[in-house]
């Protein structure tokens, strides 16, 4: 295609872009390739269209010849215009070069005029400065002047007049010259204060060695003064609060302190006015309130008379309030009585105090108010007055130890069946029936013992209303038909009859759970007997220290005195707003008495015996004095006093804490025990030596041990709690015992009979449980005074004596006791299956027993 294309049509194509920037329209130029070829046919055609360009300027020239001539001349002119212009302006840059070379030279000029005026204002302060200086220099040369002539006014006039010069001259406070002037003050000042202070001495004269203040009428120097001007003086110095405050020290030290303060021979030095001199000098016995306040209103009105207003008002801010301070802490606090028989007295006492307060506000003096908040807050400060009284006897009490042992005696009431009174049991089992997992609902009474223990006594219903038993009779009764197998729960309520945490543990440790003792009571007891009860009366004795009697003293005595303040006698008494507070502090007393009482009882080998009984006989006495509100005096509380005495809280709390010191030693007895009985291991191997010596010698010393406790605790507690306790730790080996045998899988006939031994020997123990001779004699025969009550207060009693008898018996003899005896009343069938199969080898004989006791359930 690009040989059709012919050199003169790629020569105009380009001509034609270069002219007018299109291009062409026909489709095979704009495809085709530029050939070298056609180069020198392009360059032609433009040299063509140069031509043509050339030639038509040319034209155009020639035509417009004329203006071009008028241009140029336009042109040469516009040139000298501009060089005109540039003349002109550079003489104007000249000219203004010129001006600011004039403006240079008048700064110049006037800041050489300002300096001179600056030289000339300052040279007039400086001489006014220094005149002003020099005045002030004459005024402290005549200040000086004044102080060597004596004549302290006018020198403080001076000083003052100076001062006043320094500060209004125009100096800073850091010029050389001003602090020169400013040390040359102060020294003047200091040398004025000493001259006054001197002077002032002239006047108020100061004698330690007879502690004694006099205050003169006029100064013995050349130029004498009077003191008010003087402590005007010193109120310029600014020297008068010092001066007040040593004035104060010297009158509490010399006058006030030896007045208030009582020496270890129970005198005061009296205060005496001897014209201008008053004193605090001698010795006197008289400690009334008369005498006292008469000296301090004699104080006073000597310091009005003799001293100018100019200083007794300061004097008076800061002595009164220290006067009263000194009055309530040496005098005032310790007349509040400690008792309320010396009322009377610190009424007096306190109408003098109120009388000398009133004094003072028409003084216009300070320390009335304090002198009120003393008086408004007396009932606070007699309350805690009688708190550490009361505390401190409670400290002095226990730190001396437990005390004297004392016997008292106990009384206590309940209803048992007439079936027991009629056959003679009341004597020995009175308490047969008892449940210890509550405590009984009888009402106590313990008295000083001096007569026989464990008396039981009738009483017709009229007799026992008087103890206020009415309203508990429904609460006691003999039988109660949920009882468990540990119904005599042996160590944790009043008197030693249970602690249900105690009982629950000896169950635990335990396999064995059955219900003997309710089935026992079921068969013995009637129920035709039980429908007739009659009320008795217990008495037993039992030891307890002196100490509760004595704390007890001490909350009689706090209450009694409560209820004297409600007397309308005391009832307008200042410390009558203290009686309901006074009601607390016997549970303060309580509460120290359990929270330091266990380091004194530690001192003595039956510690934590005597700590029981102590503590229930406390709380027993309380209870009387909470519920019914009496006194040492006889006197019944107010109900109001009633309100605020609670002690039901204090009263449980020493319950519990005497249970818990119970129950820590029955802990610490059962673990002796255990730890004893461990030496046999469980007695395997019993009839071999070595260990038949262990088992021997842990048998023996177990008894030996029980017995000893029983010898410890005889003089300590009540007969029927000392049984309660042996029971449960007998319970303790028995169970042992019990639990060590029936885990034997294998018991050969020597074994047998050696185990059988030791049981014996166990119940050779019996003898330790023997009713009192007094309970047997009342109430009981001959035979009954020697039967021991080893079941009624050791559990499984009757169980550990079966299975002595097991290990002893024939199968024979077990079927009998099975079919026709109480055996099954101790034992289970599996149980005692297990028992035949580890005592007897395998025969017919013994598979026919065991099939026949498990074929027939044994006397239930």
């Amino acid at each position: 295609m690009s040989s059709r294309v012919t050199p003169q049509q790629y020569g105009q194509a380009v001509l034609e872009h270069v002219q007018d920037g299109t291009y062409p329209e026909l489709e095979e130029i704009v495809s085709a390739e530029l050939p070298p070829s056609a180069f020198p046919e392009i360059a032609k055609f433009i040299e063509q269209a140069e031509g043509e360009v050339k030639t038509t300027i040319q034209r155009s020239s020639r035509a417009a010849a004329s203006d071009v001539d008028g241009w140029i001349s336009q042109a040469k002119q516009l040139r000298i215009d501009i060089e005109k212009s540039q003349d002109i302006a550079r003489n104007i840059v000249q000219q203004a070069q010129h001006g600011e070379h004039l403006a240079e030279q008048v700064k110049d000029v006037q800041n050489k005029v300002d300096l001179l005026n600056g030289e000339i204002a300052f040279n007039t302060s400086l001489g006014e400065v220094l005149g002003r200086m020099q005045a002030m220099h004459r005024t402290l040369d005549l200040a000086q002047q004044a102080t060597i002539n004596g004549q302290i006014i006018n020198a403080v006039g001076f000083l003052g007049q100076a001062e006043i010069d320094l500060e209004n001259i125009p100096l800073s406070q850091s010029a050389s010259i001003v602090g020169v002037l400013g040390a040359k003050i102060l020294d003047l000042r200091d040398h004025l204060a000493k001259e006054s202070t001197g002077c002032l001495k002239e006047f108020i004269q100061v004698d330690p060695a007879t502690s004694s203040i006099t205050i003169a009428g006029g100064s013995t120097r050349s130029l004498p003064t009077d003191m008010d001007s003087l402590i005007k003086a010193m109120m310029t110095l600014r020297i008068l609060g010092s001066v007040t405050r040593q004035l104060c020290n010297d009158l509490e030290m010399h006058i006030l302190r030896p007045r208030l303060e009582i020496t270890a021979e129970q005198t005061i030095c009296p205060l005496m006015i001897d014209g201008s001199k008053i004193s605090a000098y001698g010795s006197s016995s008289n400690l009334s309130a008369v005498s006292l306040f008469s000296d301090l209103n004699l104080l006073m009105v000597y310091l009005r008379s003799h001293l100018p207003a100019s200083i007794l008002e300061p004097l008076a801010g800061l002595f009164m309030p220290a006067l009263v301070s000194m009055l309530i802490s040496t005098w005032l606090n310790s007349a509040i009585p400690e008792d309320i028989d010396s009322l009377k007295d610190f009424e007096d006492t306190l109408s003098r105090a109120r009388s000398f307060g009133v004094q003072i506000d028409a003084y216009k003096w300070p320390g009335n108010g304090e002198l009120q908040i003393w008086a408004n807050n007396i009932p606070k400060t007699w309350l805690r007055k009688r708190q550490e009284l009361s505390l401190d006897l409670v400290r002095n009490l226990i730190s001396k130890g437990p005390g004297p042992i004392e016997t008292v005696l106990h009384i206590e009431t309940e209803l048992v069946p007439q079936h027991d009174i009629l056959t003679g049991n009341g004597g020995d089992d009175w308490d047969a029936g008892w449940s210890d997992e509550e405590p009984s609902s009888a009402t106590h009474a313990t008295v000083m013992s001096t007569g026989a223990k464990g008396i039981i006594v009738k009483e017709d219903e009229d007799d026992v209303s008087a103890w206020g038993l009415e309203a508990e009779k429904d609460e006691s009764k003999l039988e109660h038909s949920g009882e468990t197998e540990d119904a005599v729960d042996e160590d944790a309520e009043a008197w030693g009859w249970g602690d249900d945490n105690e009982d629950e543990e000896a169950s635990k440790s335990s396999p064995i759970t059955k219900k003997p003792s309710q089935r026992i009571k079921s068969n013995r007891v009637s129920d035709t007997a039980r429908q007739t009860e009659r009320e008795v009366t217990l008495k037993e004795t039992y030891n307890i220290t002196s100490l509760p009697k004595e704390i007890l003293s001490i909350i009689t005595d706090l209450l009694s005195d409560a209820a004297s303040l409600e007397t309308s006698e005391n009832s307008n008494s200042p410390i009558a707003a203290a009686a309901p507070s006074l009601l607390t502090l016997p549970g303060l007393i309580l509460a120290m008495y359990r929270a330091s009482v266990s380091s004194t009882y530690s001192q003595h080998s039956n510690g934590p015996m005597f700590m029981y009984n102590d503590s229930l006989w406390l709380a027993e006495h309380l209870k009387g004095i909470a519920n019914d509100h009496t006194v040492a005096s006889g006197k019944r509380i107010p109900s109001k006093m009633a309100f605020n005495l609670r002690l039901d809280a204090h009263i449980s709390a020493n319950e519990t804490f005497g249970k818990l010191a119970y129950k820590r030693e029955m802990e610490a007895q059962r673990t002796v025990l255990a730890d004893l009985l461990d030496g046999a291991q469980e007695f395997a191997h019993c009839t071999e030596h070595p260990f038949n010596q262990e088992c021997d010698m842990a048998i023996a010393s177990t008894i030996d041990r029980l017995r000893y406790l029983n010898q410890e605790w005889k003089g300590v507690l009540s007969h029927s709690v000392l049984l309660q306790s042996l029971g449960s730790l007998l319970s303790t080996i028995t169970n042992k015992l019990i639990v060590d045998i029936e885990d034997m899988s294998d018991i050969s006939e020597p074994e047998s009979q050696q185990l059988a031994a030791y049981c014996n020997r166990i119940t050779a123990l019996e003898d330790l449980f023997l009713p009192s001779r007094d309970a047997s004699s009342a109430g009981g025969t001959e035979r009954q005074a020697h039967m021991p009550l080893t079941a009624l207060y050791a559990p499984h009693w009757f169980k550990f004596r079966y299975l002595a008898n097991i290990l002893e018996s024939s199968l024979i003899d077990i079927k009998y006791l099975w079919t026709e005896g109480e055996l099954g009343l101790e034992f289970d069938t599996e149980e005692l299956v297990d028992l035949i199969l580890a005592l007897f080898a395998d025969s017919p004989h013994r598979r026919n027993a065991i099939a026949e006791i498990r074929g027939r359930r044994g006397v239930r």
